[in-house]
């Protein structure tokens, strides 16, 4: 049986296991959105598997390991250094197989000033990779660029992983208060996203105005209120608080902290959130992996996307989607989303793309039961 180090977050962090929120934070890579793609792999690779951590020992890697594994992200971008993760790397003497690397910048320029630690990070991958799974052509063309050529195209490894068993979705009569929206912010802190008129900011403005329920992945101060830090100090001091109520349009915090407790939805376990989705008709808004999650759960999900990320996987994938600044965030307009969803375009390219996931797998030589 092959024996594979996976390097990745904890599958299912536990919030009574930290001491304070940033270190949960933290662990959760500061987005609960990657919870999906780390499941997914561990469920799509077969063998012998022990987590790792992103530094690791490489010389006990190389005795005890046939292959390191990366679930991967948006890491080719101009604001990370990946050089504490090549060190380790440039040490290894087995395969490493990274799966579903992608790439960010603003629009689609594909010239994106990388640091030396990521620059670091890539040439020690395709050193000791077969091929390496890539989320779009867009990623595919900035590593061409960097001359990176040993690439496939395979989407994000969460488009293949049904959390639920389900049926493809149909259609009701619209119903807005059955909706769950999702926007995308970090912490509340920065002043500008507060002040300007944003589709994010339209959303939450949105869902707080109608009491609808609202996804967080990443908002610092409301995944704190919700998994149990709203204690910590310097989370919620008055300025922080001043500027989340601007962000929804808020009169006072003890309101919208209500609000919040009651309307606001986070998920550590993939399983639960996948559970989740049925009560929902219509899942809407920013989030890449709150829309798949949706869509893998039966439920209709569309995702407004904002940048080269979000797009090139709407585009591989055949994930319902719009360009956020052309979104009608008002009842009408979500209505109107609703009612024009093609949805068997996902699920046919899905079943499709499938096939060449696989074969990336066998190509990299990782035991896969998706193949039996």
């Amino acid at each position: 049986m092959p024996r594979y180090g996976i390097v990745s977050l904890l599958q299912r962090p536990n919030p009574a296991n930290f001491s304070d929120f940033s270190h949960l934070y933290q662990a959760l890579g500061c987005n609960t959105g990657n919870l999906l793609f780390t499941n997914a792999v561990w469920r799509q690779v077969g063998g012998q598997k022990t987590r790792l951590n992103f530094v690791f020992d490489a010389e006990k890697a190389n005795e005890e390991y046939d292959a390191i594994i990366i679930p991967a992200a948006n890491w080719i971008n101009a604001n990370v250094d990946f050089g504490h993760v090549a060190e380790p790397l440039e040490k290894l003497k087995i395969p490493v197989v990274i799966i579903g690397l992608g790439a960010q910048n603003e629009g689609y320029d594909t010239a994106i000033p990388l640091k030396d630690g990521t620059k670091r990070f890539l040439r020690a991958v395709f050193d000791r990779a077969t091929s390496v799974s890539v989320r779009g052509e867009f990623t595919q063309n900035v590593l061409h660029r960097l001359g990176y050529r040993d690439t496939r195209v395979t989407g994000c490894p969460s488009l293949y992983c049904d959390f639920r068993q389900f049926q493809s979705p149909r259609l009701e009569t619209f119903d807005l208060s059955r909706c769950l929206l999702h926007p995308t912010r970090y912490s509340a802190s920065h002043a500008p996203y507060a002040r300007e008129a944003s589709p994010n900011r339209d959303i939450f403005r949105f869902a707080y105005s109608h009491r609808l329920d609202l996804l967080f992945q990443s908002e610092l101060e409301e995944l704190a209120l919700l998994l149990g830090f709203e204690n910590e100090p310097e989370m919620h001091n008055e300025r922080t608080l001043m500027l989340i109520n601007e962000i929804y349009k808020s009169s006072n915090w003890q309101e919208l902290s209500e609000y919040l407790r009651q309307k606001g939805k986070t998920f550590l376990d993939v399983d639960a959130w996948a559970d989740a989705m049925p009560a929902y008709q219509f899942v809407y808004g920013t989030r890449l992996h709150g829309t798949i999650m949706a869509l893998n759960s039966g439920t209709p999900g569309m995702l407004l996307y904002h940048d080269s990320r979000t797009r090139e996987m709407a585009e591989f994938a055949g994930i319902p989607h719009i360009d956020a600044n052309k979104a009608d965030i008002s009842k009408r307009g979500i209505r109107k989303a609703y009612e024009k969803l093609n949805l068997s375009k996902y699920y046919q390219k899905r079943a499709k793309n499938i096939d060449s996931y696989i074969s990336f797998l066998k190509e990299n030589n990782v035991e896969t039961p998706l193949s039996e």
